[in-house]
């Protein structure tokens, strides 16, 4: 029986942050980082252009809206795109085990002969491998062109989750603006709770990388802090430009 990578990883480890998955975290802070950072933006642009917050908040929803969207469909469309390099790849093995399976099975030896293995040890391996086609197709894939099927996502599952960790990071910003009147009060509690917020998410992915909390916090903090303040400076800078 063939046994996954993700099981294995499950097996040895007990925990399902050791299993490839975990990687979605990448796409999961970087679409917060980009909530947060366009909310800023657009925050500050649109607080020194208007003295209500009612326009403010409208204008921010809309920015949301057209972020979460558009963020959606990028994630959407890269993941595609590389699902389908991936399967592309993998049906190319599929015609090349089929047709030219001598080749194949040089191949085999090949990557044993990397790992050390003696002649006669790679013939073991090479028909092991070689009697099960399932077992053929995924070693080839993994070990030729470093393909595993774990790493062949779901489009619409990277949307979605790139979309709606982009509102996650956006809430926040926005937030202030429903419970104060003023403004001015409303982007400096904003600018607060934006920072608060990437403490606790630097924390939360600590429960992945295994970094230290409190390192993970303050570096979330500072990066991420940087970015939201260039975003502000930029929002700011384009209220001059044109006001």
């Amino acid at each position: 029986m063939v046994v996954s990578k993700e099981n294995r990883l499950k097996a040895w480890h007990g925990e399902d942050w050791h299993t490839p998955r975990g990687r979605i975290i990448r796409d999961i802070v970087y679409a917060i980082d980009t909530g947060l950072i366009t909310t800023v933006a657009f925050l500050a642009g649109v607080s020194a252009l208007v003295d209500t917050n009612e326009s403010i908040i409208l204008a921010g929803l809309a920015q949301i809206a057209a972020g979460s969207i558009a963020i959606f469909f990028g994630a959407y469309i890269s993941a595609k795109a590389q699902k389908d390099f991936f399967e592309n790849q993998v049906r190319r093995e599929v015609e090349e085990i089929e047709t030219m399976p001598d080749k194949e099975t040089q191949e085999i030896r090949d990557i044993f002969d990397e790992y050390g293995f003696s002649p006669d040890e790679q013939e073991i391996a090479v028909k092991r491998i070689t009697s099960d086609k399932d077992l053929w197709l995924k070693f080839m894939v993994q070990e030729e062109i470093g393909i595993s099927p774990e790493q062949i996502d779901d489009p619409l599952t990277i949307g979605t989750v790139a979309s709606g960790s982009f509102l996650i990071g956006a809430f926040p910003a926005v937030l202030p603006f429903f419970i104060f009147s003023d403004p001015g009060l409303s982007l400096l509690v904003s600018a607060m709770t934006i920072l608060t917020f990437l403490f606790v998410l630097g924390v939360w992915k600590t429960k992945l990388t295994k970094v230290p909390k409190l390192v993970s916090g303050l570096e979330t903090l500072a990066i991420g802090g940087l970015s939201c303040a260039l975003g502000f400076l930029f929002g700011r800078l384009v209220h001059l430009l044109v006001g």
